[in-house]
């Protein structure tokens, strides 16, 4: 995020969109909710969360434990953080998984966990944020084969800012019908 050509506002103005970022390298998902609260006190209230998170949880947990695990913390969220749309930004695929040395297998859990995530957020009101431009076959990792290449991050963060520009635009345009009594 911090590169010249998007930096931490990911391009948008800040005047109209501003970014928080929270990145914890290597954290796990139960460390989410009590983070989660002790920055609630500290930041201004999001409108959008966008929670990337779970890939260094699913090669140590039964994927359906995991689910149900992000279901709860994630109906948790919807009370501590009313009117925030929540966001699952999707688990990427890795070329190798720790604890594991089926790394096909582990791409076929990640893929349905993160179906069945998405699934959840939208009955919860949330969205999903899909990365299926980034895979390993595409050179966007480092050697080994878990972390984003620079490029790799440079399209995580497009993916970001794409998702953010839909969802200002979609927000603009709602308030614009709504305090338009011709609309």
């Amino acid at each position: 995020a911090t590169s010249p050509e998007y930096g931490v506002q990911l391009g948008m103005h800040p005047d109209s969109v501003r970014i928080w970022w929270k990145g914890v390298q290597g954290m796990t998902w139960q460390q989410l909710v009590p983070l989660l609260h002790q920055l609630k006190d500290n930041w201004p209230k999001p409108d959008v969360l966008i929670i990337h998170l779970g890939g260094n949880d699913i090669s140590t947990t039964a994927p359906e434990d995991f689910i149900e695990t992000v279901k709860k913390d994630m109906t948790s969220l919807t009370s501590i953080f009313p009117g925030c749309l929540l966001v699952w930004s999707s688990i990427l695929s890795r070329q190798t998984w720790r604890g594991t040395e089926d790394g096909k297998e582990m791409d076929i859990f990640r893929m349905a966990i993160n179906e069945r995530i998405c699934d959840i957020m939208t009955e919860l009101g949330g969205s999903g944020l899909s990365h299926s431009n980034i895979r390993p076959s595409f050179g966007l990792y480092r050697p080994d084969g878990v972390h984003l290449s620079g490029k790799g991050i440079d399209t995580f963060n497009l993916n970001l800012q794409a998702f953010l520009e839909k969802w200002e635009s979609e927000t603009n345009k709602t308030e614009t019908e709504t305090s338009d009594p011709s609309a």
